[in-house]
């Protein structure tokens, strides 16, 4: 497909190279409806940063989370604009998007994406954890209209791994896997945000942990 190689060339050029595709098409919400497809990227971060991580996030964590999210949507919004000149529908997803009021959901979830275009799996940790780098990255997705490849999806991989489970210092993580990508069976976002808040407001005002990211055996 000609776009869609252009698309990841275009990417490639802009320092993305974790690149996939998939249907979703009955996973999206009504107001979503005819967006099947997604085109799901991430960008890693660098070893030095997770190493970095131990008792909670560092200034430098932080300040990298919100520059590679910056850098996501900014490609987001290429693709999308790529996609919409050729003719296609597409909305890009924000690359950090949680709303309390909605259960602390976005408009749509980047880790069904990822999965759905074969880039990973999601860990004990409720994280998607990449095939070669584990949970060290940060996802975007664009969906659209326009019919693209589809991907075989990857199983879980934590095996009988409890590193995060051990390590989350709120409770938040139950250890569990979900075949369904129920998060509810697995983690607790109201838990793990109200932590974070409390302990660590002096960084990002309480925005970032990242202890999960840093214990995962896939991150290293």
């Amino acid at each position: 497909m000609e776009l869609l190689s252009k698309i990841k060339e275009t990417l490639h050029l802009r320092g993305v190279y974790m690149i996939g595709t998939g249907y979703v098409g009955d996973t999206v919400s009504e107001e979503l409806n005819g967006y099947n497809y997604a085109i799901s990227f991430a960008m890693r971060y660098p070893k030095f940063i997770i190493d970095q991580i131990k008792d909670g996030p560092t200034p430098t964590y932080f300040h990298q989370y919100r520059t590679l999210n910056a850098s996501l949507d900014a490609n987001a919004l290429l693709v999308q604009s790529m996609l919409i000149a050729d003719g296609h529908t597409a909305v890009y997803i924000p690359a950090s998007q949680s709303n309390p009021k909605s259960n602390y959901e976005g408009l749509f979830s980047h880790k069904i994406a990822a999965v759905r275009s074969g880039l990973g799996f999601i860990g004990k940790n409720n994280l998607f954890l990449s095939n070669n780098h584990g949970s060290a990255v940060r996802l975007s997705t664009v969906l659209t209209s326009l019919e693209l490849p589809m991907t075989d999806e990857i199983k879980n991989k934590c095996g009988t791994c409890d590193k995060c489970f051990n390590a989350c210092p709120s409770g938040a993580i139950y250890g569990q896997v979900s075949e369904s990508y129920n998060r509810d069976d697995v983690f607790s976002p109201e838990k793990c945000s109200l932590y974070m808040k409390d302990k660590f407001k002096h960084i990002g005002r309480g925005s970032v942990c990242g202890i999960c990211i840093g214990v995962c055996p896939f991150s290293k």
